[in-house]
């Protein structure tokens, strides 16, 4: 027929039409993938005695994936409680492949049920299906044979005492081991130059190695714990799934564990090289600084006063710098764990290291400024005594009388300290004393005194004449100060001259029958308050030997 004989009536009511079915079919077609979109078929898992037979993705017909499922679930049950073999078998068909149990079809496995992603295949997904049904079968049917159930109760039971039978075993073995090894390695440490029975170092060794077999006995008997358990939920169906659940988590934690291993190699060996270089450029440097200690180098303004200080702070630094450059290959330090774990430990060091901080600062001033060196004798507060230590943190004098004060360098540095050490250079120290005597007694008397008493310590230099200062005029007695130079430059020395010089000048004052009048005053005696020569030596006391005898 030609369009020419077609009347255009006709012709315009055909053209409209199309186009109205056109338009239908694409409001169709936005809407229908606008609900899709919208509602996506999510997917319903086949579910049989607690094993997942088979994921259901895409609808068949009017079936959803969840009434596929569920049909599914109803055929296969009411298969196994009709008697079979429970073999099963999957063949083509048109909707796809077809899962059969006993000859009997049980579901189909669709295309849209296969994840392209995954690489996965309908048959590759039937035959999966097929053996877990198979199993399933095989499960059902032994969850019904009473038989079966008390055959697993007894493999369980002889497990049970197998297992107590390793523990017993394992605890020996453990109490010989750590015997033995307790043993010969507390022999070889106390074998080792200069460590005794008391050593720190020895009983911090014996005790990790102690622990450490501790800690290996209740990894293994934790090991043979969780075998029993995996095997013991294994022999029975009700339970299998979860003793392969188990095992299976097992497995994939060591993988994980291995791959991990592996992965942070690389990036130890890194840390390792970089952590290798700090400590070859810190043992360079604590040699040079060690140099400068001794006298035997001398660069710019350091010198043996600042090189211990300056080598803890230069080493420091260079470990810090290590650090931080090799904190990227250290293990985990990408994840957000280790992150948030960093952030926490620097916000506890920022909050309480304020006072760390403040003494380093306070020890780095005290050394660059030389306030103090070792070996000064010092007096700071109610502390005397000399110098042995000055760390970034504490300030250690020895008084001589077996005592060791540890001074916080922020209260060094905070109050009054005075320095015996620096009047002359040398080992000695000055000391001076101080004591009160009457108006009535001639102060040129009293000086001669005190300087007799200086001259007959052997410790006092000679070539330093000792001097006399009147301090104050009180009201009731006149205040002397005696200052002398003594040559010792050891603690207890130092403790000795000055314990000596004391008892001179009260032998002094005793000789000439001159009443020291310190501490307090209140009125004159009926008699002065003097030792005569011949009690200095009263019993229990044993007077000298003459040089004649």
């Amino acid at each position: 027929m030609h369009l020419s004989n077609v009347p255009l009536k006709t012709l315009l009511n055909t053209r409209l039409r199309s186009v109205g079915r056109l338009f239908a079919l694409m409001v169709l077609a936005v809407t229908t993938g606008h609900a899709v979109a919208a509602e996506p078929v999510a997917e319903a898992p086949l579910v049989i005695g607690q094993r997942v037979v088979h994921v259901f993705r895409a609808p068949l017909g009017a079936y959803t994936p969840a009434e596929r499922a569920e049909g599914a679930r109803q055929r296969i049950l009411k298969a196994m409680e009709s008697s079979g073999e429970g073999w099963t078998s999957i063949k083509r068909t048109e909707q796809g492949v077809a899962v059969d149990l006993d000859g009997k079809p049980m579901f189909i496995v669709l295309p849209g049920d296969a994840r392209k992603l995954a690489d996965e295949s309908p048959d590759d997904l039937a035959n999966a299906a097929s053996r877990k049904l198979q199993q399933v079968w095989r499960e059902a049917q032994e969850r019904s044979d009473p038989r079966a159930t008390a055959s697993a109760a007894m493999r369980v039971m002889v497990a049970a005492v197998v297992l107590l039978l390793a523990l017993t075993v394992i605890v020996k073995i453990v109490r010989w081991m750590h015997g033995i090894i307790i043993a010969r390695l507390a022999d070889r440490v106390h074998r080792l130059p200069g460590a005794g029975g008391g050593s720190r170092m020895a009983a911090l060794l014996i005790g990790l190695a102690s622990r450490g077999c501790l800690a290996a006995g209740w990894l293994l008997a934790l090991t043979v714990v969780f075998l029993f358990l995996v095997y013991s939920l294994d022999q029975f169906a009700h339970t299998r799934s979860i003793s392969e659940g188990l095992s299976q988590s097992l497995t994939n934690l060591l993988v994980q564990v291995m791959s991990s291993v592996a992965g942070a190699v690389p990036g130890l060996f890194i840390a390792a090289i970089i952590f290798l270089v700090a400590w070859s450029v810190t043992q360079v440097s604590s040699a040079i600084f060690s140099q400068i200690g001794d006298g035997r180098l001398k660069v710019g303004m350091l010198d043996a006063h600042t090189a211990p200080a300056t080598r803890r702070i230069v080493n420091g630094s260079l470990w810090l710098f290590a650090l931080a450059m090799a904190y990227p290959y250290l293990p985990g330090s990408h994840t957000e764990a280790f992150k948030g774990l960093s952030v926490m430990v620097g916000l506890m060091v920022s909050i309480g290291a304020s006072g760390l901080i403040g003494q380093m600062a306070s020890g780095i001033m005290l050394v660059y400024t030389r306030a103090l060196s070792l070996g000064d004798y010092v007096r700071i507060q109610e502390a005397e005594g000399t110098v042995t230590e000055l760390g970034l943190l504490v300030t250690r004098l020895r008084t001589g009388m077996g005592e060791e004060v540890a001074l916080p360098n922020a209260l060094v540095l905070a109050n009054l300290t005075r320095n015996f050490s620096r009047s002359r250079p040398g080992a000695g120290f000055i000391l001076d004393t101080t004591i009160t005597i009457g108006y009535d007694a001639p102060w040129r008397q009293v000086h001669a005194m005190l300087l007799e008493a200086a001259h007959a310590i052997p410790e006092i230099a000679r070539d330093s004449e000792p001097y006399v200062v009147q301090t104050a005029l009180s009201d009731f007695y006149v205040a002397y100060k005696l200052v002398v130079y003594a040559g010792a430059d050891k603690p207890a020395a130092r403790a000795r001259v000055t314990s000596d010089l004391h008892a001179s000048i009260q032998d002094v004052f005793n000789r000439n029958g001159v009443q020291i009048m310190s501490p307090h005053y209140y009125l004159d005696p009926a008699k002065p308050k003097t030792v005569a020569e011949a009690d200095w030596y009263a019993p229990p006391a044993t007077a000298p030997l003459k040089k004649s005898e």
